[in-house]
């Protein structure tokens, strides 16, 4: 729903507000080698906040109790943040993010070599993987066009929408399955009598990290194309049979397992919808299996990949986000507590630098402005994974076993002698 007043963009919308009540941004981070240019970089912030006006609007309560408000901007943008420091560490930056100030930051440490540290904060309610890589590659851009001085201001893009005004605009219509049902369950009574729910001081979250080397991920490619089965289908598989293992699993003796993962629409809608143009664009999709170590990986990438298949051929994906309100924030009536959690942003595009700078590194992290209780699908674990310079990394965050005992897992199962493949293992 758009608006007309001068100080409302409009309501959120469900797929948007789950990001609100912690006050969710998620954060881009490089690590960078060389002369890294300050003055240069400040401009190429600023240039960006005024090509994409929804990185500075605020978040507000609507006063009819419809929700909450994209705001438009309320004064100046907040600058680019700069501190000396050790790039190799992630810090809370010096100024708090505050969504009722500005929905993107830039938080720069500079190291006392040629090392620094660059990360981009972009709240999550109003940009979701696919939309963060696209704006931090522009910032980029905007930064190297600064040095070689190439004329001109990059273009202005129109506030995005989110998935629920897409489904609208293509005629998707709810479907009476969400497509979750294999992992949720009944809603437990509430719980929140007496429990304070004023927010906390914000937290900053960086997921501990599995990173392969260029041959091994090479070899996840091949085995996937020799298998006809895509990458995402493998490592979900690889993922599941690592929580199998971790959770005391044995060969020949099941241990089932449900994970929830999003599925970005923008190249499956008609016409296709740019990077920039909208929010939060994914649909989630579920899968739930006894998972047997003994079993064949390939077997169960396979279960995974006709299942997601099918779920897109129906619409069901597609029409996901219509069920949000049922499953998310205070209104919601089932619960999806004990999932596994599984983010793949898939290859991470090379960010253009000038000769004399190189980006070395390449990670996501969450910072929570003002976390409170959860009144969300508490997952068992959460796995993020992305590829970025031909490196296949697999981060976790939260999860009932030790990380590195889990990482550990996950590392078996992704770099298996290729002797182990008929045994179910990857090659």
């Amino acid at each position: 729903m758009l608006w007309d007043e001068g100080d409302v963009v409009r309501l959120l919308e469900p797929s948007e507000q789950r990001f609100v009540r912690h006050g969710t941004y998620t954060g881009r981070s490089v690590s960078v080698a060389g002369r890294l240019d300050i003055s240069a970089l400040s401009a190429a912030f600023a240039t960006l906040l005024c090509a994409y006006p929804v990185l500075v609007c605020r978040i507000g309560i609507d006063q009819y109790g419809r929700g909450h408000l994209l705001r438009p901007a309320g004064s100046m943008p907040i600058p680019m943040l700069t501190r000396t420091g050790d790039p190799t560490e992630i810090a809370m930056p010096p100024h708090r993010l505050d969504p009722a100030e500005q929905l993107a930051y830039l938080d720069v440490v500079l190291g006392s070599g040629d090392r620094s540290r660059v990360t981009m904060y972009v709240h999550h309610g109003v940009a979701d993987g696919g939309h963060s890589v696209e704006l931090f590659a522009r910032l980029w851009d905007c930064y190297t066009d600064q040095l070689l001085s190439v004329p001109g201001a990059a273009a202005a893009f129109d506030y995005p929408m989110p998935m629920e005004w897409y489904a609208q605009q293509r005629g998707i219509a709810r479907h009476t399955r969400s497509g979750f049902e294999d992992v949720a369950r009944p809603l437990p009574p509430a719980t929140s009598v007496g429990v304070d729910d004023a927010p906390a001081d914000g937290v900053l979250a960086r997921p501990q990290r599995l990173q392969l080397d260029p041959a091994a991920t090479a070899r996840i490619v091949e085995l996937s194309r020799w298998h006809r089965v895509t990458v995402n289908a493998l490592l979900t598989a690889a993922l599941l049979r690592a929580y199998a293992a971790s959770a005391g699993g044995v060969s020949g003796v099941p241990v089932p397992v449900g994970c929830l993962y999003p599925v970005d629409l923008r190249a499956r809608l008609d016409p296709p919808v740019a990077a920039a143009a909208g929010t939060n664009m994914a649909g989630l999709a579920s899968f739930a299996a006894d998972v047997d170590r003994a079993g064949c990986i390939v077997e169960l990438a396979h279960r995974i990949s006709t299942r997601l298949h099918e779920d897109l051929a129906t619409g069901t994906v597609q029409q996901s986000v219509l069920h949000f309100p049922d499953y998310f924030g205070e209104h919601r009536i089932h619960s999806l507590a004990g999932h596994i959690a599984i983010t793949n942003t898939g290859v991470v595009p090379h960010f253009r630098t000038p000769g004399a700078l190189r980006v070395t590194d390449y990670e996501i992290v969450y910072l929570s402005a003002h976390p409170r209780r959860s009144l969300g699908p508490s997952a068992a674990v959460t796995f993020l994974a992305y590829t970025f310079a031909a490196r296949l990394t697999v981060a976790m965050l939260g999860g009932p076993f030790p990380s590195e005992d889990l990482l550990g897992a996950v590392n078996a199962e992704l770099t298996a002698a290729p002797s182990e493949v008929t045994r179910g293992q990857l090659v």
